[in-house]
């Protein structure tokens, strides 16, 4: 089984979440496929209240908690909606809001104390990949976001290229094949009781069949193509 993360990102607005959601809660889905929906924190509560059929996810969380902090999104608003996962490290709060992989870090702590699934996002820029340094820059980011000390549940991790959001540009099957691989590899000496590998950047109704061939692959994080009917039909029984 694959699992589909449509993030929503800004996209849609209240009203247009909801009716995408009443779309995909009739919708039957392929048994191959777990579809996870990733709307806005304005309609996350919502929508996980009225669609009881389907899955859902914060799009982000922050460090602090309770207390006074005004614009953030708590952990405990996220646990006490009874929402199950929550993406950590997206490309884009990490551009626009400085999180960087020690933030990563305590989100993911954060997240699987509160008994919430990460998804956590780990990729590289476009100088990087072209100077064939990929692996060693995973390689970091995997080192200072999980600890050999701990015990970690189920965690998702996406590959999302940085250059590859948003400009129609995907890797090779076989360049995401490998990264794939080489995150496993490398996570092998830490505890998981399941460790999933998703690709994200640039998905859409174009690349997937290519994309659905690789193997050893969990599944995808998908951006602006998951808020178009013609797409989330590929996964239809």
């Amino acid at each position: 089984m694959k699992f589909i993360i449509f993030n929503w990102k800004s996209y849609l607005n209240f009203k247009e979440s909801t009716s995408l959601a009443k779309f995909l809660a009739k919708m039957k889905f392929d048994k191959r496929f777990k579809p996870i929906v990733a709307p806005s924190n304005i309609s996350l509560g919502h929508l996980n209240k009225t669609f009881k059929n389907l899955l859902f996810s914060a799009q982000n969380f922050d460090l602090y908690g309770k207390g006074g902090f005004t614009s953030y999104t708590s952990i405990n608003d996220i646990k006490d909606q009874n929402i199950k996962f929550a993406i950590i490290g997206h490309s884009e709060v990490r551009q626009y809001s400085g999180e960087n992989d020690y933030i990563v870090s305590q989100k993911l702590k954060i997240a699987l104390s509160s008994k919430i699934t990460p998804i956590i996002c780990v990729g590289e820029d476009l100088l990087t990949y072209k100077k064939n340094k990929t692996k060693s820059h995973i390689k970091k980011q995997l080192n200072i976001i999980f600890d050999k000390k701990l015990k970690y549940d189920e965690v998702l991790i996406a590959y999302e290229p940085l250059w590859a959001i948003g400009s129609g540009l995907v890797p090779t099957n076989d360049e995401v094949l490998k990264i794939a691989d080489f995150i496993k590899l490398f996570l092998k000496d830490y505890t998981f009781k399941k460790l999933k590998i998703l690709y994200g950047g640039s998905v859409n109704s174009d690349n997937l069949e290519m994309l659905s061939k690789i193997k050893n692959l969990d599944g995808f994080l998908v951006g602006s193509a998951s808020i178009k009917k013609s797409f989330i039909n590929n996964f239809k029984l």
